[in-house]
């Protein structure tokens, strides 16, 4: 518990000097910091200190400023906030037609992370948490998104999660292989046991953003539904993207220097 309450009062701490910054004071100095939140001095200098280093505060003449990460972050909260809209009538109705539950996540560096989701109405059901932070190796959501990106990122250590996951390279680009010319993934107990998925791309005028999955028990979800759920998938992800604004070629191809099949994209 005492790990726990440090850990929160740090983050408080973090927080508080985020909050010293404004449109109306974009920038501010060490005593600035120590006056609005009333942290000892050796505190500010050592947040201030560790803010910097992360290139989340930057240095200006006048003090400290918060960096230009922060614009690309309000670009991924406005892009969630639209795109939570534009799935949710899409993800109700793939969740009503299969049955399972439904859910959205998007590309984020090295993971995705989820911003939407739809329930099933069955008494045993499974479903990620919205803002949860998802591997990209591990679960048919994650392996769609690799299949269809150049961006493979830490695969020099795949860590077992389940008994499902690939914790083989060779066999992983081997399954992405498979994905990319059917355009949809399957996964059993990959990334927890008994769980099952399958998932399809999902793509704005700019590429690749992420990935539409449907999850539910292993007992419902067998080999015997993949290709059912997955087509059903793919037709609600084609849907989403069309709606936000993709043009191209759906399923999508990998990027191989024609502009107009150009899939790739990192946020």
């Amino acid at each position: 518990m005492a790990d726990q309450e440090t850990s929160g009062q740090m983050l408080d701490r973090f927080v508080s000097v985020l909050s010293c910054f404004s449109v109306h004071a974009p920038v501010a100095t060490a005593a600035d910091v120590r006056e609005r939140t009333g942290l000892p001095p050796t505190t500010t200098n050592r947040l201030i200190r560790s803010l910097v280093e992360r290139g989340i505060l930057s240095q200006d003449p006048r003090g400290y400023k918060l960096s230009l990460r922060f614009v690309g972050w309000a670009e991924v909260a406005k892009a969630g906030s639209d795109l939570v809209e534009a799935s949710t009538p899409i993800l109700a109705e793939l969740r009503d037609r299969s049955g399972e539950s439904t859910g959205l996540a998007l590309l984020d560096n090295d993971c995705r992370y989820v911003i939407n989701n739809c329930s099933s109405r069955r008494s045993i059901v499974f479903h990620t948490e919205i803002g949860q932070t998802l591997p990209l190796y591990a679960g048919s959501g994650g392996k769609v998104i690799l299949a269809f990106t150049d961006h493979l990122p830490n695969l020099r250590r795949l860590t077992k999660l389940a008994s499902g996951t690939i914790t083989s390279r060779a066999k992983l680009e081997k399954e992405l292989e498979v994905i990319r010319e059917r355009g949809w993934a399957y996964a059993q107990s990959e990334r927890e046991d008994g769980l099952n998925s399958v998932a399809a791309p999902v793509l704005d005028a700019s590429g690749l953003i992420g990935s539409m999955t449907i999850g539910g028990p292993a007992f419902r979800m067998g080999e015997d539904r993949a290709e059912e759920l997955g087509l059903m998938v793919l037709d609600a992800a084609r849907e989403l993207s069309l709606a936000i604004g993709y043009q191209g070629k759906y399923p999508p191809v990998r990027d191989t220097g024609d502009t107009q099949n150009t899939t790739i994209r990192r946020r």
